[in-house]
């Protein structure tokens, strides 16, 4: 029988299934947590704890992870340039935010001009390019490159400029066209920025995966769930981490959809640090029809529709004065998990408990390093201080303070919290979970001393500010539930987002459904008959009540706890290039572009024959890259344009989209 193991890499929890293909049978399953210092000890142990026998038998192993996800909701990564060619600074800095570009040195622009024709008009100072290239970039982890109107020029500044640079620099340089053909070069280049950003992300994540299957002497191969749900090998990962987009959240639904017989319903994953949502219409998971958009992001990546938000287990919670409970979009460590790791936390929290003082400020925020940087040159030497003493020793910035001998505020510890060196420890839903008994596999004890220390600011008690913090949630949850609703229902708001007033009416109504007091002249209700299929581990603490709130049904099944893992390993590969021809009036030729190609002929129908053939032949290049097997097939979408005018026929264009499809190569395994 063939046998698959899927592997799913949360911000919380590793998860691992094995999968007998024929019977589409979930044969075993295993759950640990994600261990941020070492990836590869998580994924190990997760392994470990499925049967030796099943996992020896495994053809394939199928990984998603939510790690460049979160890196875009947490607004972290590595450190990446993007160098635009042909296009004014001020242009970036008019739009340049929507996309998620920083208006920064990040951003370098080299002066060129191209026609919409792809012509080249003038070229780069090549050789101040040269000259500048080491003072530009050699403290980057990578570099994205993209210029205008790269598929009809071919790209070739963007081909030029990466020979430069992989000739002088030991990193990874990807061209813009190499990841999307899309014309928004603004779109585009936030695109390859978040790409060169998240490789760091991704290659910390494939070692680990390497490392893991070394010790255990299992020689399969890997691949990783893209944005759409279909499969990549581990090497065209490492290049195109942009791709894994969401793919945690991706295989959730894939997995929630192989579990359910629901046609028509809505799947709520709530995992550690996000929750995700995405439709089912049908039967069919929804696709996103302009690119994933995700934190700041907006990307040219395609794949299923997610809405990811921060919301999870390990959400940090802050208690305002005027706000009260607020549940933030950063992921912090709970203190129950680092009060179980580090027995010296929990007595400096009975100290500061004992103290019975109600301070609230940056400085009681306790902070622990995750990864040693002592021999990393990119970080100062202050940096490298702090790391030091914030390594197996979570204290708070007070004491960090006393530590170093230095006074050490937020700021100061920024970048090291945005690269993943240094976690803040703090109050999480997880810690309300652990004193309320819903779920306890940590440190008691921690979190009910951190309740205890933040429920005296607010003068309740900490029972009382554990219920205002799963209240808290569960309004957050609901929020955005009906939030996506809308959304989905009126296209036009999506594009505006809800606005203030809206915002408004949802949360009223989310306090008259709980309190079930309407107003006087007017009551609104918002309901859904969608089913809501319940995923992730905290599910079950907080969407029930929600979905009584919305008039509906929630299910969840026995392995919806793992659905992620199931839906990475029940994938295929797919692969699609899109290649153009336009009527070249100068040249009196038909021009034929995509995918980096520029071909010119002189007959129509040799251009779309040899459209085509390009397609076809680069769409299976493509699915083999990703690691299908030879025999994928390969479909085509034809569409020409052609308008009628007065003065007779306009040829337009033609376009053609070719998809290949096919099952994973698994070493020549029958």
């Amino acid at each position: 029988m063939k046998i698959g193991i899927g592997i799913d890499t949360g911000g919380t929890c590793t998860d691992a299934v094995v999968y007998q293909f024929e019977k589409k049978e979930i044969l075993a399953y295993a759950k640990t947590l994600t261990t941020k210092e070492d990836l590869s000890i998580g994924i190990g142990k997760a392994l470990d704890k499925l049967p030796k026998e099943l996992v020896d038998q495994a053809e394939v192993i199928a990984l998603s992870t939510t790690l460049a996800t979160n890196a875009c909701v947490e607004n972290k990564g590595g450190r990446a340039k993007l160098v635009l060619f042909g296009i004014e600074p001020s242009t970036i800095a008019q739009v340049g935010e929507e996309y998620g570009l920083p208006l920064d040195e990040t951003l370098c622009y080299i002066d060129s001009k191209t026609k919409p024709t792809g012509k080249i008009v003038k070229k780069p100072d090549w050789d101040e390019f040269e000259e500048k290239l080491h003072q530009r970039f050699d403290e980057c982890d990578a570099v994205g490159l993209v210029e205008m109107f790269a598929k009809k020029s071919g790209a070739q500044l963007e081909k030029k400029a990466r020979d430069l640079l992989r000739g002088e620099l030991s990193i990874p340089i990807i061209c813009g066209h190499e990841l999307f053909t899309e014309n928004n070069i603004v779109k585009r280049g936030a695109s390859a920025l978040l790409n060169a950003r998240l490789i760091p992300v991704i290659q910390e994540f494939l070692s680990a995966v390497k490392k893991a299957l070394k010790e255990r002497e299992i020689k399969v191969p890997f691949v990783i769930v893209r944005s759409d749900g279909s499969l990549m090998t581990e090497k065209f990962t490492a290049t195109r981490p942009v791709e894994t987009l969401l793919c945690g959240p991706v295989a959730s639904v894939m997995g929630a959809v192989e579990l359910t017989d629901e046609k028509n319903c809505m799947i709520v994953d709530i995992g550690g640090t996000t929750t995700d949502i995405a439709f089912v219409k049908d039967g069919n998971p929804q696709c996103v029809t302009s690119g994933v958009r995700i934190g700041k992001w907006s990307t040219f990546v395609k794949g299923l529709f997610v809405d990811t938000f921060g919301l999870g287990g390990d959400s940090g919670i802050r208690v305002e004065e005027d706000r009260g409970v607020v549940v933030e979009e950063e992921k912090v460590m709970p203190l129950c998990i680092a009060g179980q790791k580090y027995p010296k936390l929990i007595t400096y929290l009975k100290r500061e408990n004992e103290k019975a003082s109600k301070v609230n400020n940056f400085q009681k925020d306790i902070y622990l390093a995750v990864k040693d940087i002592c021999y990393h040159n990119a970080y100062t030497d202050y940096e490298k201080t702090i790391g030091a003493a914030l390594h197996d020793h979570p204290m708070s910035l007070e004491k960090l303070s006393e530590a170093i001998g230095e006074f050490v505020i937020p700021a100061h510890i920024e970048r090291l919290v945005r690269e993943g060196i240094i976690i803040r420890c703090g109050v999480t839903p997880t810690d309300v979970m652990h004193m309320k008994g819903d779920f306890e596999h940590y440190s008691k004890e921690a979190s009910i001393l951190g309740l205890s220390i933040m429920s005296r600011y607010l003068n309740v008690t900490p029972e009382e500010l554990g219920d205002m913090i799963y209240d808290a949630v569960k309004k957050k949850l609901y929020f955005n539930i009906v939030r996506i609703l809308i959304e989905d229902s009126y296209p036009e708001i999506r594009k505006t987002g809800i606005g203030r007033q809206l915002t408004i009416l949802i949360e009223d109504s989310y306090e008259r459904a709980k309190t079930g007091e309407p107003n006087i002249f007017f009551d609104m209700k918002i309901k859904t008959p969608a089913v809501l299929i319940g995923v992730g581990a905290p599910t079950h603490i907080f969407l029930e009540d929600v979905g009584k709130l919305l008039g509906t049904e929630v299910r969840s099944y026995e392995y919806s706890k793992v659905a992620n893992a199931l839906g990475a390993v029940v994938g295929n590969v797919s692969a699609s290039v899109t290649m153009e021809v336009t009527y070249n009036q100068e040249q009196n030729v038909y021009t034929i572009f995509g995918a980096g190609v520029r071909e010119n002929v002189e007959q129509l129908e040799e251009a779309k024959e040899m459209a085509n053939k390009l397609a076809s032949q680069k769409a299976m290049e493509e699915a083999i890259n990703r690691g299908s097997d030879e025999n994928a097939a390969v479909s085509l979408d034809v569409k020409e344009d052609i308008v009628e005018t007065d003065f007779g026929a306009v040829y337009m264009g033609y376009k053609v989209v070719a998809t290949a499809t096919g099952n994973l190569k698994l070493d020549g395994k029958d």
